[in-house]
């Protein structure tokens, strides 16, 4: 087991660096201006020589790329995650702020899948090939192949435009701090609704279908024929030799969805204006404001490194020959 975790932690440790070495040099290498997109001039207005020339030096624009590269390095290292080049603000508060918002939406659209998906895979693999199987999978795929931007621009125009029943966009009505507990609740949870919507439906066909493939590739081992062979019912084989077989493999799938807790919204939140992480991220592209878009590929980068990790070793615990090699 430690010799597992040791050669797993060095393999994520390159992993990540490597991820930071490419993101950087894409958000340096790209075309325009930095220093006018990060002041914000867009051309509107000219920068005096001092000023130019105070701002180079401070964001290290005049240093070549791998010498800017180090010294972010170095700075992450000492736990400095630097300052944005927008507002100068530590780039770990801007982080800090904002991460909670994106992981109560992503972990509701993720709990909206599981409680879904779940039930629906076992009902398919109940009896294959069935009714109920043909439109699971009609019905979870035609969702699939819908873009998330569309949707969330039809959910819009449906709900909060046409029958006005939701909001728009946001996190909270104005008077947000005038209401009561309760009302409180109820806003939030209004508004939370479309954007969950978005998140969760189009991971309803992969889960679904994955907990399908996995129950009834274990139906069809030598235990679950026995159990038959011996007079269990169906549902009896399908849970006990079915479902909870299946939960093994399920454990390597939920490492790939905790990084999603993360940053997995990033056009969502920009369709509802969530002031999350993934609305950040996007800010910060269109500002080329590095600091800010390292801090948040190294924060999405570390989010997927550990929950491979932690699959791994579940995954090790559970099935004693994952240990042996």
């Amino acid at each position: 087991m430690f010799r597992l975790l040791a050669k797993r932690l060095a393999t994520g440790a390159v992993t990540l660096f490597l991820v930071t070495v490419l993101v950087f040099a894409i958000v340096h290498l790209a075309p325009g201006d930095p220093l006018a997109e990060t002041v914000g001039s867009g051309g509107l207005y000219r920068l005096t020589p001092e000023t130019e020339r105070y701002l180079t030096e401070l964001l290290h624009l005049d240093a070549p790329l791998h010498r800017r590269y180090l010294l972010w390095l170095g700075d992450v290292l000492r736990g400095d995650l630097g300052q944005s080049f927008n507002d100068r603000r530590p780039v770990f508060d801007k982080i800090a702020e904002r991460l909670p918002i994106s992981m109560t939406l992503n972990t509701l659209a993720l709990a909206v899948m599981l409680l879904i998906s779940v039930p629906l895979g076992a009902a398919a693999a109940w009896k294959p090939a069935s009714r109920i199987d043909r439109l699971a999978g009609l019905g979870t795929y035609a969702l699939y192949a819908v873009p998330v931007f569309w949707a969330g621009l039809l959910l819009q125009i449906l709900f909060a435009v046409q029958l006005d029943w939701l909001p728009l966009a946001g996190l909270t009505s104005e008077g947000f701090e005038s209401l009561g507990p309760v009302q409180r609740f109820v806003d939030r949870v209004a508004h939370l609704i479309l954007p969950v919507v978005c998140l969760s439906y189009g991971g309803l066909a992969y889960l679904s279908r994955f907990v399908r493939a996995a129950i009834l590739d274990n139906m069809g081992a030598e235990a679950a024929l026995a159990a038959r062979a011996r007079g269990l019912s169906s549902i009896a084989v399908l849970y006990r030799h079915g479902f909870r077989l299946a939960a093994v493999p399920m454990l390597t799938l939920a490492g790939f969805l905790l990084p999603a807790l993360v940053g997995g919204s990033v056009i969502v939140e920009s369709i509802f204006a969530i002031p999350g992480l993934g609305e950040l991220f996007i800010k910060a592209a269109a500002q080329r404001d590095v600091p800010v878009l390292m801090g948040i590929t190294l924060l999405s980068g570390a989010a997927t490194l550990a929950g491979i990790l932690a699959a791994d070793l579940t995954y090790a615990i559970a099935d004693p020959r994952v240990r042996r090699g």
